[in-house]
Formats: C-alpha cells, structure tokens, sequence
C-alpha cells in the first residue's frame, strides 16, 4: 500500500445499499466502555458554566424555571464555545493538517489554533524522519463486524510501525506534568492492524442513533487489498507545547480484548433491548 492524495476523506452517506455490509466503527466500540477520565470532564464543564453565570443563577431559575437551568447546565458539555473549536472539531481539523503535511510534504495552511499542533509535530518529524507508507487507512474486519480508519503507517528507524494522532489543548494537567495518551489507543491500534483487508476507494460510512457504521458492498471487497503488517505500534501524541511518540502495545492479545469490548458494546447497542419481555398477565377466568 502506497500514499494516494486521490483517495483522501470519507463520504458520508444517508443509509446502506442493499448489499451493503454494516460494520460498527471501532471508536463507537470503543466508547461502549467506560470513561472516569470524560465523567470528570463532562463534571467540570458544568462546574465552570455554573460558576460563569453565577451572579445571575437564581434570577435565571426564578425565571426559566429550576428544569429548565438544570437541563442547561447538563448540556454545558455539548455546547462549543463560541470564540475556539470544540475538542472534536479540533482533533479532526487538526489530523486534516497532519494528513496534508504527511501527503505532500508540505506544510499546511492553517488558522492560529491548530498551527501550534502543526509546528511541535513538524519539530519532532524533522528530528526523528518517519518514512510515511500510508495515510488516512480505512481497514475492514467482515469477520468480526468492525472497521475504522487508521490514521496510517510509517517506520522509524526501519521498524515498520502502525500509528494514530491524539491532540489535546492541554499541554499540562491539574498537576502540572505533560498531559498523555489514553490506554484506550492500544485497542483502537490492535483493532485496526489486525482487520483483514484495507480500502482502495473513498469509503463510505453514515451514523444513526449517534453510532458510527462503515459500509461494504461486494464491488469493494472485491478492490479491497491486505492491511500492511507491521512490527509493532506508536502514539503521537500532540498538545499546542510539545509532540511526544509513546510505544502503544497492540499484539493479538490486545486484539482479543478489544472483541470482548465489542462484545459489550453489542450488549449495548442491541442484546439489552430485547432480553426483558412483556409483563405477565393472570388468564381471564
């Protein structure tokens, strides 16, 4: 497999074909399980728009009414603030740039929140050469009913390795050391370097009851090629003050905890809701 700048992004679509096969995205997997890291985050978001509207809070519930200012500080987590990106906006923008510089070479053009994630990976590239083989790789996994896109494979030092970004705003965290990489990334990593077959055409994917699915229909299969083996997997990690590569483990081993993590996310999605039936009813006399 070989850089291709033709094939770059995804096509979302509005439902399947019929042929399609509906494959649910790793990282909608992945979110079946349990975070404390995004509780604590979702938590503070409240915290901080409760403190912001602090002065005017009981006039607000005397108001809008008690209901109404609970659901609105619940929601503090989904609302983006108006002046920066929300953290997924900027990761995706952000990985949109280290795609460009990855395909052409060049650096791209970019506004003056995501330049700083550009310039300290552009810093730690010049020093350590990765040698880019792919980029933006969707991968399929028809046996075990996943896909998702690896955001590619380089090597270092002649190591044939398989790698995803991870951004993040915060350089530092509440205790002042350098902010890192979750462990959720070495199953995101086994899961894609183990899928069976990699696309050659503009995947496509849609979403439905906030779930992520790729789709692939028979045409596609038929175009698709291997997923490049690799010798093992790295992290780049990216925050606006440093870029640090961290070794992420993602042998068969991870893999195989990752299928029990699908497993759990099937009993999420789809076994939960059928396993309680109808109340009983005593027979008529």
């Amino acid at each position: 497999m070989s850089l291709d700048t033709t094939l770059s992004g995804l096509l979302d679509v509005a439902k399947p074909e019929t042929d399609d096969l509906r494959l649910w995205s790793v990282t909608t997997i992945i979110g079946a399980l349990d975070k404390a890291a995004l509780l604590y985050w979702a938590a503070e978001q409240t915290a901080s728009a409760a403190c912001d509207i602090a002065g005017s809070l009981a006039m607000r519930v005397e108001e809008e009414g008690r209901e109404a200012v609970v659901k609105w500080l619940r929601d503090a987590r989904f609302r983006r603030p108006k002046d920066k990106r929300s953290a997924a906006e900027l990761g995706t923008d952000v990985h949109a740039a280290l795609e460009h510089l990855a395909l052409t070479g060049e650096f791209p053009v970019v506004d003056d929140e995501v330049r700083p994630f550009v310039e300290q990976f552009d810093k730690w590239a010049q020093r350590w050469q990765p040698e880019y083989d792919a980029a933006e790789v969707t991968v399929y996994s028809p046996t075990y009913g996943y896909s998702g896109t690896c955001d590619g494979f380089f090597r270092l030092g002649g190591e044939r390795l398989i790698f995803d970004y991870k951004s993040s705003a915060k350089s530092l965290d509440s205790q002042g050391k350098r902010t890192g990489p979750y462990p959720e990334v070495a199953l995101q990593l086994a899961a894609y370097r183990y899928a069976e077959m990699a696309a050659t055409w503009r995947p496509r994917r849609y979403e439905q009851f906030r779930r992520r699915y790729y789709l692939l229909g028979e045409a596609e299969r038929a175009a698709a090629v291997p997923v490049p083996e690799v010798d093992g997997g790295v992290v780049v990690h990216i925050t606006p003050e440093h870029c640090d590569v961290y070794p992420v483990r993602c042998d068969k081993e991870i893999h195989t905890t990752f299928l029990y993590v699908l497993e759990a996310a099937r009993w999420q999605f789809e076994t939960s809701k059928q396993v309680i039936g109808e109340p009983l009813q005593l027979p008529e006399a």
